[in-house]
């Protein structure tokens, strides 16, 4: 599978041209010091911060790079390489830990929403699901409750939000190994976590694992096709073994 395409200017512009206000900044966030340069600029150039998504994921370098680790993603856990784990957890669960420890100060001065980006699969394992994978996405989840035991008392909310499949670079680049038919753009879960920090009682859900395509009937929100997808929450509550759908 070749590279990903794009650039981070490249993606600022397309924030701006879409609204926003595009500030491209180059961080490892395996590097604690590079990530803690960050959270310093914002903290001396806003004094606080509203709202923090950690999407900090390294868990499919493998799958586009179609290295050892992308062949052998299905295969019996103690035929995977070792790095794998570390994929998901350094450029994963401890970024995401990490991130909001040193932001939450700035957080905390703006009563504001840390999102976690995870998913279905860290419910419950099925069938030859990916090991880590799974502990990733449930470590995940597991840290938003916590987090939201320590943050409650400062009126900051702490949330895992749940897309569907995203027509991200990745997948549109696996031409036909998806079925896209209910899939979703990456704007929408753009609009999942705006409509949350806008929601004044959104304290109320802090600590849960939410849906964004849920939301959206909630919240009455639809992706930029002007459609609703429906929530991937039946497939993966449904009894036995399914393929993985992101």
């Amino acid at each position: 599978m070749p590279f990903l395409a794009g650039s981070l200017e490249e993606t600022a512009e397309e924030v701006t041209t879409l609204g926003g206000q595009g500030v491209p900044v180059q961080c490892d966030h395996r590097d604690d010091a590079q990530t803690r340069a960050v959270v310093e600029r914002i903290g001396e150039e806003h004094g606080s911060l509203d709202v923090l998504v950690n999407n900090v994921w390294g868990g499919y370098e493998g799958l586009h790079r179609w290295d050892e680790r992308g062949q052998t993603w299905g295969a019996p856990f103690w035929e995977q390489p070792l790095a794998l784990w570390n994929d998901m957890f350094e450029a994963g669960v401890r970024a995401h830990y990490v991130t909001t420890a040193l932001a939450a100060p700035l957080l905390i001065a703006a009563r504001g929403l840390v999102v976690n980006i995870s998913f279905f699969a860290g419910q419950r394992h099925r069938g030859s699901e990916n090991v880590p994978y799974l502990l990733a996405k449930n470590a995940d989840d597991r840290m938003v409750e916590a987090f939201a035991n320590h943050l409650r008392p400062h009126r900051v909310a702490a949330v895992s939000l749940y897309p569907g499949l995203v027509r991200t670079e990745g997948v549109l680049l696996a031409e036909g190994a998806f079925d896209l038919s209910n899939s979703e753009s990456p704007q929408f879960l753009g609009r999942a976590v705006a409509h949350l920090a806008a929601d004044p009682g959104v304290l109320d859900r802090t600590g849960q694992v939410l849906v964004a395509a849920e939301l959206a009937g909630e919240y009455g929100f639809t992706d930029v096709d002007g459609k609703r997808p429906r929530s991937a929450r039946p497939e993966f509550e449904a009894e036995g073994p399914g393929p993985e759908t992101a």
